[in-house]
């Protein structure tokens, strides 16, 4: 009987043995997958962290962009117009100049391109119209300069009863 009882006994432990590690794998699993999940939670946290400082970066880029194109065009409109006045400050408005270029060429002291964009050619008849008037020749459009110049703004030299036909051109 001896033998019969440990055969029995190792049949019973046997059996435990089996039983009990079928049990152990579902309940590894799911530790396993919980797991998992967590750390599937961190990482879209995360992720959805991430995007939202790049949206945030994007617009800041975005508005920086809209900025600096705004600056430069200030910048590009103030080179162009940028024939001082008497009073200190610019003429800022293109327009402006166009007036003085038209009203420069009418008097026949300018010979460029009426396109509202100051450069040597604008200046130089600026101060040789002045010189002509008997104004001081400094390139600036003052109230007494463009009081003058204005007299040519619709029509010719010979109609304006302006400058005096030796002006230099």
């Amino acid at each position: 009987m001896g033998r019969k009882n440990l055969a029995v006994t190792v049949a019973v432990v046997a059996a435990l043995f089996l039983v009990s590690g079928c049990s152990t794998v579902p309940k590894k699993f799911k530790e396993e997958v919980s797991g998992i999940k967590t750390k599937v939670d961190t990482l879209e946290s995360r992720v959805e962290s991430v995007e939202s400082k790049q949206t945030e970066a994007e617009r800041m880029v975005s508005q920086q962009a809209q900025t600096i194109e705004e600056m430069r065009a200030a910048k590009e409109n103030a080179v162009r117009t940028n024939i001082t006045t008497r009073s200190g400050g610019p003429i800022k408005a293109k327009g402006h100049v166009k007036d003085i270029q038209t009203c420069l060429q009418n008097a026949g002291f300018y010979k460029g391109k009426i396109d509202g964009i100051k450069g040597k050619g604008t200046k130089r008849a600026i101060k040789e119209f002045q010189r002509a008037n008997g104004l001081k020749a400094d390139g600036m459009v003052g109230s007494k300069t463009w009081e003058l110049l204005n007299k040519y703004a619709g029509a010719p030299a010979e109609m304006a009863g302006g400058a005096e036909e030796g002006a230099t051109k």
